[in-house]
């Protein structure tokens, strides 16, 4: 049987402290998406305060890329054989996923911002898009927990959960072009945009999990 070496030792724990570190990054895209989603559609509609999501955004951004260098560090410094390779590969690919998530979530919360004080959302509207909001927290939440816990079956989970937003996406765009819709074409583009930015979300973290969930298991050296 063949025992690792120390240098395998430490490389693991370097994955181990990647693995959590990519987890934090898609529960931090989880709160910002379901904090923009309030302002665009909670009590304060029109009124909320948005800076907090942009500055999460940033924060979020300057940590993806700092685990980016370090991931390019890590490559460097060692001689990976070719499962290390596919899982520091993957995991440069999953956090720039999840940055993109992010960035969808502010783009909503920009939504806001455009049309303040006047709410983006007509009220009977809103708790169709509180739903798409949470639903996407949750899916951003479960990428988060099988990232951390390396769980590849429930990384391909994720892709089910997805086909609600997608559905909920399609009737939203069947309801802004019907020839009924009573609240005018600017208030019919705004949610489009709104409703194509949490598919999008929805789609960035199906990307993500696919990549976790296609990594093979790295050998020892």
């Amino acid at each position: 049987m063949d025992v690792p070496g120390p240098h395998r030792f430490d490389y693991t724990a370097e994955l181990d402290r990647v693995r959590v570190a990519l987890g934090e990054l898609a529960a931090e895209a989880s709160r910002i998406v379901t904090a923009a989603t309030v302002a665009v559609a909670g009590p304060d509609a029109g009124r909320a305060d948005t800076a907090a999501v942009h500055a999460a955004l940033q924060s979020l951004q300057v940590r993806s890329r700092k685990l980016d260098d370090e991931l390019v560090v890590l490559l460097a410094c060692q001689n990976p054989v070719a499962g290390d390779l596919q899982l520091v590969v993957a995991c440069l690919r999953i956090a720039t996923g999840v940055e993109r998530m992010g960035e969808l979530a502010d783009h909503i919360a920009a939504t806001a911002d455009l049309r303040r004080p006047a709410p983006v959302v007509p009220a009977p509207l809103r708790p169709t898009i509180t739903h798409l909001g949470r639903l996407c927290g949750d899916l951003a939440d479960q990428l988060a927990a099988a990232i951390r816990k390396d769980d590849r079956e429930a990384a391909r989970q994720v892709e089910d959960a997805d086909d609600q937003i997608d559905q909920i996406h399609r009737r939203l765009l069947a309801t802004l072009t019907d020839s009924a819709w009573p609240y005018g074409i600017q208030s019919a583009v705004d949610l489009t945009l709104l409703s194509r930015y949490y598919e999008r979300f929805g789609d960035q973290a199906v990307t993500a999990a696919r990549r976790l969930a296609g990594i093979h298991p790295a050998t020892t050296r």
